[in-house]
């Protein structure tokens, strides 16, 4: 199965896996991910929607967006953590090894159905959206308002969020 057989919006999964590739970016979303239970797919679709020129959520979308991909979250979940284990038993137990290449295949083939479901969800949302190409300067402020907000949604009034938000927003832009 290829990006383009998944992706209902053209370009999301090209530009997750090349945003997910720079260097910090990787780590602070996994950051946000177990410390938090951060969607990373849904940290990647503020990035991408700042990108398309989207402002920022609008009231209720990010809550609307989590639960149209909730079903392809709750396959996914277990798999991933299944995977953790096998990474683990791979030191000890030889067969482990394909196993995990194959659990992890699967984790990113299940990524790419979330990300086409959270873009369809995207797509319907009332959010404003300037006409692109969007000004890098806008495009950066965008992604910050999406990022609070989604942070602001996981962590209420929780400060501790913020260096691992400011590192995925620093490693997005540097």
């Amino acid at each position: 199965m290829s990006a383009a057989d998944t992706d209902a919006k053209p370009g999301f999964w090209a530009f997750s896996l090349t945003l997910y590739d720079r260097p910090g970016v990787a780590e602070a979303c996994l950051a946000l991910q177990d410390g938090f239970g951060a969607d990373v797919n849904l940290l990647l679709l503020g990035f991408w929607r700042a990108r398309q020129g989207y402002a920022g959520w609008a009231p209720g979308e990010i809550d609307r967006v989590l639960a149209a991909a909730a079903p392809v979250t709750a396959a996914l979940l277990p798999l991933r953590a299944a995977r953790r284990a096998l990474k683990v038993l791979q030191a000890d137990e030889p067969a482990a090894t394909a196993l995990y290449a194959e659990a992890k295949a699967l984790e990113l083939k299940l990524e790419q159905v979330a990300q086409v479901w959270l873009a369809g969800a995207s797509r319907i949302s009332p959010a404003l959206r300037q006409k692109p190409p969007v000004p890098r300067e806008a495009e950066m402020l965008a992604a910050a308002e999406h990022l609070a907000a989604y942070l602001e949604h996981l962590a209420p009034g929780r400060p501790d969020i913020l260096p691992p938000g400011a590192a995925l927003l620093d490693a997005a832009f540097t």
